[in-house]
């Protein structure tokens, strides 16, 4: 069966908050309870830029709406799937009017179905999703059984396929999902398109819809929803069009609805207009002095939806710039053959210190290393047991590799496992600076190697320090590595 990954990012909204604070309390009479996760600082892919703005803005405005709000941001699969536990047995509760979802970060569709990544995802496969990520299907199953009278799913979908390498077949956009019975699901964009992530602080969608959620009362979420899609269609010149899908039947409003049969009295220009226009023009100028004006002149009203914008745009810009991390040169090892490959996930170039000559068919080089075949194996050469040969990977540019993983001895049969020396031991540089000695188990098969996180590094050698000598041959083999 062919499988196809698509990739979405949803926009979310919040502060940083410690997972504790997901505690679960008995629902008082007409809670509004939110979920907010917000994903940018991705271990092994492309980080992302405005989760964390759009967060804030997104967590003022559902607070000014009455939400109480739980953020949860950089969460791994495990975090992530206890927040959604606990926010399901919050929804579960007595008196509950509202529950409302809202994601950022990377997001892959496989078959039909979306997956929320974590930040510690590693996909090397499209078959391991099922294992590093958290299906949206299971998660609307949990809010179809709650007791709220509304429940609001939003996702801001954007970004090409993080891991389209590791995909069998590729496109744009999200799958479809169907509402469950009382709940509104809302998309940054029709199903198969590319949401914008835009060039400002925050997302298109984001901005529209928390300006139109705290715009104040007198609307239906359907008015709500509808008055953010005509903003992303204007900003955007009509290439976004957002998109919802809904099996409510009442009514819900964000604000306080409308006093029923009270005649309007005419309303002075509202203020809302005269901060959203000078709001405008420092945009439109965009330095440190015009925000600082901004801010500066709305001194009163801190907690405005504007203010924190510009808090934000102007926080942006007093940010230094990263510095890249320092590397430590490349060692000059001996390099007696090199070869390219891909170890697991990443590239690189391998030289080794020596290997075994041919024999008939079966060679021994380090190009045996990312074969993917534990048949094979690289071999050194030296006439001792190995101890001290020397395998270096040259990475193309800094590689985020949080995983080590060897496949040690000659895996070809069991017989000839034992008969060949395998590794006891490694110590493991990195051009990070990174040096420790690792003991390996007298086995075949992938094991990972019990190191510190290692970041982003250009090099890693690896170093025979130790041996387990074979039965026959006092020639030492490793059959695959692999970083993750």
């Amino acid at each position: 069966m062919l499988y196809r990954i698509w990739l979405f990012r949803a926009a979310a909204a919040g502060v940083v908050l410690a997972l504790l604070a997901l505690a679960i309390a008995p629902a008082r009479a007409g809670e509004r309870i939110a979920l907010v996760v917000g994903n940018s600082n991705y271990a092994h892919t492309a980080p992302l830029a405005n989760p964390g703005n759009d967060a804030r803005v997104m967590a003022a405005a559902l607070e000014g709406a009455g939400f109480e709000v739980t953020t949860l941001l950089d969460a791994d699969l495990g975090g992530m799937k206890q927040a959604l536990l606990r926010f399901g047995r919050q929804l579960r509760g007595e008196g509950v009017e509202a529950g409302l979802f809202y994601y950022a970060g990377h997001g892959v569709q496989v078959d039909g179905e979306n997956y929320l990544v974590p930040v510690s995802a590693a996909i090397a496969s499209e078959d391991e999703i099922d294992l590093e990520a958290v299906n949206v299907n299971s998660f609307l199953r949990v809010m179809n059984s709650s007791n709220a009278s509304i429940n609001i799913v939003i996702l801001d979908a954007c970004r090409n396929n993080p891991f389209a390498a590791s995909a069998r077949s590729a496109a744009r956009g999200l799958a479809p999902v169907d509402a469950p019975r009382g709940t509104l699901i809302a998309y940054a964009t029709a199903p198969g398109d590319v949401a914008l992530d835009g060039s400002g602080a925050n997302s298109p969608y984001t901005r529209a819809l928390a300006g139109a959620i705290s715009a104040g009362g007198g609307r239906t979420i359907e008015a709500v929803f509808k008055a953010a899609r005509s903003e992303v269609l204007a900003v955007t010149q009509e290439r976004q069009v957002p998109w919802e899908t809904s099996s409510i039947t009442g009514d819900f409003y964000f604000h306080s609805r409308p006093a029923a049969a009270a005649q309007p009295a005419p309303v002075p220009a509202a203020p809302a207009d005269d901060i959203a226009r000078k709001y405008q023009l420092a945009e439109r100028i965009g330095t440190r002095a015009a925000w600082q004006a901004f801010v500066d002149a709305h001194r009163d009203r801190p907690e405005d939806f504007y203010v924190l914008l510009a808090l934000e745009a102007l926080a942006g810009l007093e940010a230094p710039a990263p510095q890249p991390p320092r590397h430590l040169p490349l060692p000059a090892t001996p390099a007696y053959a090199c070869s390219r490959g891909r170890f697991g996930t990443v590239p690189a170039e391998l030289c080794v210190s020596s290997h075994l000559a041919p024999q008939g068919r079966n060679a021994y080089s380090g190009a045996m290393l990312s074969d993917g075949n534990a048949r094979t194996a690289w071999v050194e050469g030296r006439a001792d047991d190995g101890a001290g040969e020397v395998l270096r990977f040259a990475f193309d540019g800094p590689q985020q590799v949080s995983r080590v993983l060897v496949a040690n001895g000659y895996g070809k049969s069991r017989d000839i496992f034992l008969k060949n020396g395998r590794v006891r031991s490694l110590i493991v540089e990195t051009s990070a600076g990174v040096r420790q000695e690792v003991v390996l188990e007298d086995r075949d098969g992938l094991q990972e190697l019990r190191l510190p996180p290692l970041g982003q590094v250009t090099w890693i050698t690896l170093t025979l320090s130790g041996v387990y000598y074979g039965t026959r041959y006092r020639d030492t083999a490793i059959s695959e590595v692999q970083f993750r």
